[in-house]
């Protein structure tokens, strides 16, 4: 079996698409198709595509075999040459989430992830990124996922790191520690994660889409990505209890416990307010509350990596 068929191509592009019909849009979307055409990735990640039509155009670009797709998050899957076998969704609130579908050819099965997570609100930000972790933890247990899209964090925010800990993932644009996708003044949100091994793998590249219509302007590093993975990648799993998790839990709660501190001083500042301030604290009890509910989901999450820590 030649190398070709073990490997994987795999591209990630936030396509910015419209909720509705624009009047420059559809020149935009042949400018993205040929790109896709040319490229011909085996899984495509697309963010901000919100319309059935512009998932159906760009898959037929693409010469796709299978499609997945969710207006709501404006998300979608495009494979070629491959077929889904199951599909998931984790709504996040605000359009914003992942799609997952367990990929398949006759002889392999790997999970596919198409994200796309908020930038604003650092408590916000976490919640989505642990609660992301925890998603791909229970859906890929036990064999190789891919996840392709924008994390909201910049690659060196520490909430990125953080995220990469929870999951014992690595970013493929990092190799051997130094970062490959973006330069020193650029800010990387998109992100092409895999489970960790102690083999280096290929780096990820910058996707050379024009989507502006300029002859000569690439694509910046946030906007898509593309990679190739050989055949090692099938032979991965998700680590069971990632060596940093624990650590990483412990941040998380932190962070969500000085987030639950500054919404509670909120509030009671706001109450001394008539009228505005009853609704700013109204604001700040509910973003307490919110936080509340996130702080249970990372002490169980504690618990559990404790409990399987202690295992013999």
């Amino acid at each position: 079996m030649n190398a070709a068929a073990l490997s994987l191509a795999v591209l990630t592009l936030n396509v910015a698409g419209p909720r509705r019909a624009l009047q420059d849009w559809p020149a935009r979307r042949a400018v993205l198709a040929a790109a896709l055409k040319s490229a011909a990735p085996d899984v495509a990640a697309l963010q901000e595509i919100w319309l059935g039509r512009d998932v159906a155009a760009l898959a037929q670009a693409e010469s796709a075999t299978d499609a997945a797709a969710d207006s709501a998050l404006g998300l979608a899957i495009l494979l070629r040459g491959r077929r889904a076998s199951e599909q998931a969704r984790l709504d996040l609130g605000g359009g914003f989430g992942a799609l997952v579908v367990a990929v398949g050819d006759g002889r392999r099965i790997f999970d596919a992830y198409c994200v796309r997570l908020e930038s604003g609100g650092a408590a916000r930000r976490l919640g989505q990124l642990f609660r992301l972790a925890e998603f791909v933890r229970a859906r890929s247990a036990g064999r190789p996922f891919v996840l392709l899209g924008g994390l909201g964090a910049a690659a060196d925010d520490k909430d990125a790191a953080l995220f990469l800990d929870l999951l014992e993932g690595r970013d493929l644009c990092v190799a051997h520690g130094d970062e490959v996708c973006a330069g020193p003044a650029e800010r990387r949100e998109s992100f092409v994660v895999i489970p960790y091994s102690s083999r280096e793998p290929r780096p990820a590249a910058v996707f050379p889409d024009r989507p502006s219509g300029e002859e000569d302007a690439p694509l910046t590093p946030s906007f898509g990505l593309r990679a190739r993975l050989d055949g090692t990648f099938f032979k991965l799993q998700p680590a069971a209890q990632p060596p940093g998790r624990v650590e990483a839990l412990t941040e998380v709660a932190d962070a969500v416990d000085n987030a639950r501190v500054d919404a509670q001083a909120a509030e009671a500042r706001a109450g001394w307010i008539p009228f505005w301030g009853t609704l700013d604290a109204l604001r700040a009890r509910d973003r307490d509350r919110r936080l509340a509910f996130l702080r249970e989901e990372v002490r169980s999450a504690q618990i559990r990596a404790a409990r399987a820590g202690a295992a013999p």
